[in-house]
C-alpha cells in the first residue's frame, strides 16, 4: 500500500526496533521479488530509519532497475501507438509502465513486463501488418491458437514482447468484445493524447486478470488498489456491481474488492465491502497462503477458485472446459505446436495432470 497510515508506519518501526536482527530480510526480499511488488515495499522502507543499510540498498537497486526497464517500455509503447494511429487502428495500452506512472505516479513503482495493448477484432490484421512493420516478429506457431482460446497475439522485437488483444476476458467469463470500448475516455500520457478504459471496465479487467492467474503474484492485487484509489472519486460503484452481474463476474469482483480493501483500505462503495460472500473466508486464506508460498499445484487452485463463478451451472461449464478443452488450449497448455500428434495423448490425459501437474 501507499502512504500508509501512520500508526501503521510506527508499528513496524517498533516491530523492526524490537526484533530486527532476527528477522530474515533475505526471505522478505525474496518473496517481494517473487511477487514483483519490491519497488513498493522500497517506497515504504526508505521512510524508515532503523532499516539495514545493505538491506535497503537491494530494495533500492530493484527500485532503480524498475525505473529503467518502465522508460524503457513507455518509449517503446508509444511508438507503436504511433504507429497504430498513423495507420488508423485505434488502440488501448494497458497496465505496466503507463500503469506505474499514472496509476501509482512513480515510474518505478509497478513493474513493466509486455506492453499490451487492445484494439477492435476487426483492426487485428491491420494492426498485425503495422505492428510487424514496426519491427516485431509474430509467433506464428501458436497464433492460432492463441486466437481460438486466449483473444490475444504474441509479437517480440528484441527484449520487447506485445500482446495484441481483441477482447479481455476469457475461458471463465464471455464478454462482448465491443464492451470493452463502451465510455472508453482519452488522456493525455507523456505529451502525448492516449485512449484508456472506463474505470468501471478497467477494475473489471484488471479483477478478471488478477482471478485468471491465481490470485498470483501479489502485483496483481496491488494494480485493482492502485485502479480502486486512482478514480475513487469517479468510479460509479452500482455501475461496476450492475456490469459484473451482467457479465456474470459479481461473485469474484465482490470477493476481490471486499479482501482488497481489508488488505489494503482501498476506498469503495460500503455495499461491496459489507456484501455476504459464500466461503469469503476459506478463499482469503487461500489466496493469502497463496501469496507466501511456492503454487505447487496451480491447476488445482484454479478449479478450487472457479467456486466463485456465480452459478452451479458457470462452474460445471468450466470445469468440463478445463478437464476436456478444446484442442488449442491443450496445445497451448503444453506448449505443443500446432498439428502436433502429441497434443491426443495430452488430452487422453489432461484429467489427470491438472490435479498432479506442478506448473
Amino acid at each position: 500500500v501507499l502512504n500508509p497510515a501512520g500508526s501503521l508506519i510506527g508499528e513496524i518501526r517498533d516491530l523492526l526496533q524490537d526484533g530486527s536482527e532476527a528477522l530474515d530480510f533475505g526471505w522478505i526480499f525474496d518473496c517481494a521479488v517473487k511477487n514483483e511488488v519490491a519497488p513498493f515495499l522500497y517506497y515504504n522502507l526508505k521512510a524508515m530509519d532503523n532499516i539495514p543499510a545493505a538491506v535497503l540498498e537491494r530494495f533500492r537497486n530493484s527500485y532503480l532497475y524498475a525505473v529503467r526497464k518502465n522508460v524503457i517500455n513507455a518509449e517503446e509503447m508509444l511508438r507503436v501507438l504511433r504507429s497504430l494511429e498513423k495507420g488508423g487502428v485505434e488502440a488501448i495500452p494497458l497496465k505496466g509502465s503507463l500503469a506505474s506512472e499514472i496509476i501509482f505516479g512513480n515510474p518505478g513503482l509497478y513493474p513493466a513486463t509486455d506492453i499490451d495493448i487492445l484494439v477492435r477484432r476487426d483492426d487485428l490484421e491491420g494492426a498485425g501488418k503495422i505492428i510487424t512493420e514496426a519491427g516485431y516478429s509474430k509467433n506464428d506457431m501458436i497464433a492460432g491458437d492463441l486466437l481460438s482460446s486466449h483473444y490475444h497475439l504474441l509479437y517480440r522485437k528484441d527484449d520487447h514482447y506485445l500482446e495484441l488483444h481483441w477482447n479481455l476476458a476469457k475461458r471463465y467469463f464471455e464478454t462482448d468484445p465491443e464492451f470493452w470500448w463502451e465510455e472508453s475516455r482519452d488522456m493525455e500520457y507523456a505529451g502525448a493524447a492516449v485512449k484508456t478504459l472506463s474505470p468501471e471496465r478497467y477494475i473489471m479487467y484488471a479483477i478478471f486478470r488478477l482471478f485468471d492467474h491465481g490470485f498470483r503474484p501479489l502485483k496483481f492485487s496491488v494494480f485493482v488498489y492502485g485502479l480502486a484509489s486512482k478514480y475513487s472519486a469517479s468510479i460509479d460503484w452500482g455501475k461496476l456491481v450492475h456490469l459484473a452481474r451482467t457479465y456474470k463476474m459479481e461473485r469474484v469482483v465482490g470477493f476481490t474488492l471486499k479482501l482488497i480493501g481489508e488488505l489494503f483500505g482501498t476506498p469503495c462503495s460500503y455495499d461491496i465491502q459489507s456484501a455476504k460472500v459464500l466461503g469469503y473466508d476459506f478463499f482469503k486464506k487461500k489466496v493469502i497462503a497463496g501469496i507466501f508460498a511456492e503454487a505447487e499445484r496451480p491447476h488445482l487452485d484454479m478449479l478450487i477458485y472457479t467456486f466463485l463463478l456465480d452459478s452451479p451451472a458457470e462452474f460445471a461449464k468450466v470445469i468440463s472446459d478445463r478437464f476436456f478443452p478444446r484442442m488449442s488450449e491443450i496445445r497451448l497448455r503444453y506448449g505443443l505446436p500446432a498439428g502436433s500428434k502429441k497434443a491426443y495423448a495430452y488430452y487422453l490425459a489432461n484429467p489427470v495432470l491438472m490435479i498432479i501437474k506442478r506448473r
